[in-house]
């Protein structure tokens, strides 16, 4: 599997395809397994597709310091694009989304479009309760019970009803490392203090802002809001669907790509 070394840091990432680049971004605790066959599905569509392992969850290298700290975590962004055909696309989900608009903030010329699935650039007094309880839960909870606790809020309604089987090979899977619980701890932490609302001015590439409609995490209105902050951007709600949009639904796939295209 490819890397890319940059100051010190070990970037691991998946690569499959032919065509304008895609860079999967995965969210809270997670790394290029949290896509499954979605690279797969971006191949198949026509795009080189890349997915991410952020810096802190193995095989990449260790957290410096064990703290997440976004802008960083955007400099290895844009270090991975720079390897991706021309024209690239962002696609991050929930806080892979605030890490690749950091990263389209900071004007590169390596990416050209920004995907944020389920991902808000605001900071609340209701998101930073979220985000605590994540560090609460990857700290204070024995790990075995983390896919089971975190379930009713990464799905929408709709997935969790009708596709209950898939809901439990999921938990199932759900072991995290004590090394994996650490990264989690670390991003849950940075996520308290991120506000990226000073961010959006300096985002020029056009931007897709996708939410789900039963998404009890990251709200619709959020997501909205932050279009309506970034110059380039539109906003879409996908009925239907929760915080785990392109698993939810095929619709949040097809509009991705379509914007990636166009």
């Amino acid at each position: 599997m490819p890397v890319v070394e940059r100051q010190g840091r070990t970037i691991h990432y998946s690569r499959s395809g032919d065509g304008p680049g895609v860079l999967l971004v995965p969210g809270l605790g997670s790394g290029a397994r949290l896509f499954g066959t979605l690279p797969r599905r971006f191949m198949r569509s026509g795009f080189t597709c890349a997915a991410i392992d952020p810096v802190g969850l193995e095989p990449s290298s260790p957290l410096p310091g064990g703290i997440f700290d976004f802008p960083q975590a955007a400099h290895d962004l844009l270090a991975v694009a720079e390897t991706l055909p021309k024209p690239v696309t962002l696609v991050g989900t929930s806080l892979g989304g605030k890490a690749a608009l950091c990263a389209a903030a900071m004007q590169n010329n390596a990416v050209s479009k920004l995907v944020m699935l389920a991902s808000s650039a605001l900071q609340t007094a209701r998101s930073k309760r979220v985000y605590r309880w994540f560090e609460l839960l990857c700290t204070e909870i024995d790990g075995k019970h983390l896919g089971e606790l975190t379930a009713p809020f990464l799905f929408g309604e709709t997935f969790l009803n009708e596709k209950s089987g898939v809901v439990d090979d999921i938990i199932r899977s759900t072991k995290p490392s004590v090394a994996s619980r650490a990264f989690m701890q670390a991003q849950a932490r940075a996520l308290q203090s991120f506000d990226g609302q000073a961010l959006c001015p300096q985002v020029r590439v056009p931007t897709l802002c996708l939410a789900g409609a039963e998404d009890p995490l990251t709200l619709p209105h959020e997501v909205e809001a932050t279009a309506n902050l970034l110059p380039n951007a539109r906003f879409q709600c996908m009925e239907r669907a929760g915080h785990s949009l392109l698993l939810e639904s095929a619709s949040a796939f097809d509009v991705v790509t379509e914007f990636a295209r166009s």
